[in-house]
């Protein structure tokens, strides 16, 4: 299809899509009408857009073809009492006289499960909201008595009075350390927040939050912080679905969160925090984090750098009467402990006295020459 086909197209589809924004086309008898979506009302067919019904008000689905005017708004939404009716021009020809229910939201965390019919006050607030519990029922003369769940506990709300019992489980990102109890001296579910880099779904029994991170250790009462694996390296995740920790390859051990190779002639160790010398017979110095290398200690030669697992006897000691440094690896580096460094002259004060000896002879010599 080349350009000006498509261009054809899409204006021919635009021509026959009669809809604008938040509004549904509906075919009847064979025509196309378009009518505004809930929440929503304007008369379409005379141009009109679809505006959003004033706040805590709605208005019929779609599908009932109606939502003409500002009047269609007629409903109130969940947890709002209606303290008066909508008005509705009975001529259809919806002037400006229409006018929308006028909706209040319910006080104090009350509620109800679904917007109220009929015009009344805020004993239509017959319930608590999710996270409040109730300490009065609705009566005559005011609404639900609510009261916010305590320290991070909750519910999914309430229709009967009742204790602190009634906030039986946590908050999202809240984890339980214990149930709540009813009764004399009741008490609602204990919580507590999720440690950094974790997440919990409103758990409504003891336990733990979850780390982001699949490859974190698990959270528990000897694990209170979002860490990586054991053979893990890198920075847990701070989102829900990503991973930061990432495994560590053949023969490395973890140190920070990166993972390093452990030296020639060890192996990782079984929690990968570090790594063991193959050959640990006398004479072999103890792997460190420091140096990350197998050699001999002092006044020992060989190579363990080379031994495999397992393997005894890498480093031999110096012949006797001699020494040697860390990492010594053959028997001729072996130093006599009877020989002597050669003399630099560096003493300060035999050097100084040569110095003044030069000196004096220095000048005799010219004393000499001139007298």
């Amino acid at each position: 299809m080349n350009k000006k086909s498509l261009f054809s197209a899409l204006l021919f589809l635009g021509l026959i899509s009669c809809c604008i924004d938040n509004s549904t086309s509906y075919n009847i008898k064979g025509q196309d009408y378009c009518f505004c979506n809930q929440g929503y009302y304007g008369n379409t067919q005379a141009g009109q857009t679809c505006q959003q019904c004033p706040q805590g008000t709605t208005s019929n689905p779609a599908e009932q073809h109606n939502n003409y005017s500002i009047g269609f708004c007629s409903n109130c939404l969940q947890n709002y009492y209606k303290k008066s009716l909508a008005v509705q021009d009975d001529t259809r020809r919806f002037l400006q006289t229409d006018s929308a229910a006028v909706c209040i939201q319910c006080p104090n965390g009350s509620g109800n499960a679904s917007g109220p019919i009929p015009a009344g006050d805020e004993t239509q607030c017959n319930t608590c909201q999710p996270n409040y519990y109730m300490t009065a029922a609705v009566s005559k003369i005011q609404a639900a008595q609510c009261s916010p769940c305590p320290s991070g506990s909750g519910n999914k709300g309430v229709n009967s009075a009742g204790d602190l019992s009634l906030c039986n489980q946590c908050q999202d990102n809240f984890y339980m350390t214990a149930t709540a109890t009813s009764g004399k001296g009741a008490s609602s579910a204990q919580c507590s927040p999720c440690p950094p880099n974790s997440y919990s779904t409103a758990p409504t029994s003891v336990g733990f939050c979850t780390c982001f991170d699949s490859n974190a250790i698990p959270l528990s009462s000897t694990q209170a912080t979002c860490a990586c694996l054991s053979g893990f390296a890198g920075n847990v995740a701070t989102a829900k679905g990503q991973s930061g920790c990432q495994k560590c390859g053949l023969n490395q051990f973890v140190s920070g969160n990166t993972c390093v190779t452990c030296a020639d002639g060890s192996t990782v160790n079984k929690d990968f925090t570090g790594c063991t010398c193959n050959d640990s017979s006398d004479g072999t110095m103890p792997w460190s984090s420091k140096t990350n290398s197998c050699q001999c200690k002092e006044n020992y030669y060989g190579t363990p750098d080379k031994a495999t697992q397992g393997q005894q006897g890498s480093c031999k000691q110096c012949p006797t009467g001699t020494s040697s440094k860390v990492g010594t690896k053959t028997s001729d580096q072996c130093t006599s402990a009877s020989q002597k460094p050669p003399s630099d002259n560096t003493n300060p004060a035999s050097q100084s006295f040569s110095e003044i000896i030069n000196i004096s002879l220095l000048i005799s010599l010219v004393l000499t020459v001139f007298f």
